[in-house]
């Protein structure tokens, strides 16, 4: 089985039409062995808690999600490759509405069919809603995504610097090599 179709180590699904108008609160939390997996999945040293609480608002078919995510994790130090640990707490807000399937490609000579296209170029656009997949909104994947992009690419433990190493002599460059072999 190829990793894109191996099961998230979090799911938490919620059907639409048990969120309340007024809103639903929801809590995400992982149980140790999804904290490992967790972990193996996101290059972390480990997950020591990750809890997500989410307040969920239905209007119609689409539906309002505000919520934050805390996390203690350990993470590897990009210049001392010590773990050390960290402390996640992102707020996100997101909008979700059902998945409308796209329209099929018309063809050359179909009615409707116009030669020119028009570009309407929109800057400073919201993003476009999530999809509800069946009725579906699974709360865990959402964490799991928002959790992957809070972390930093290039942690460094507190108080470590990377400090380039210097030259002891200038004669030892590779162009002092050369200079030796000009002369």
């Amino acid at each position: 089985m190829t990793d894109s179709l191996k099961p998230l180590p979090l799911s938490h699904p919620v059907r639409v039409e048990t969120i309340k108008p007024r809103g639903t609160i929801v809590t995400v939390s992982a149980a140790p062995e999804q904290r490992a997996s967790i972990a193996a999945m996101l290059g972390l040293d480990g997950v020591d808690s990750l809890e997500a609480r989410y307040e969920l608002a239905r209007n119609g078919e689409r539906v309002k999600l505000v919520g934050t995510i805390k996390a203690s994790i350990r993470q590897i130090c990009v210049v001392t490759l010590d773990p050390f640990p960290v402390t996640v707490e992102t707020p996100l807000q997101l909008d979700f509405a059902p998945e409308v399937p796209e329209p099929p490609p018309r063809r050359r000579g179909d009615p409707g069919d116009e030669s020119e296209i028009d570009i309407e170029v929109r800057l400073n656009e919201d993003d476009p809603p999530e999809p509800i997949i069946d009725g579906v909104i699974d709360l865990g994947a959402v964490t799991l995504e928002f959790l992957a992009l809070a972390l930093d690419p290039y942690p460094r433990k507190p108080g470590v610097s990377f400090d380039a190493p210097a030259a002891d002599d200038a004669s030892e460059s590779p162009f002092a090599a050369l200079a030796k072999l000009k002369s």
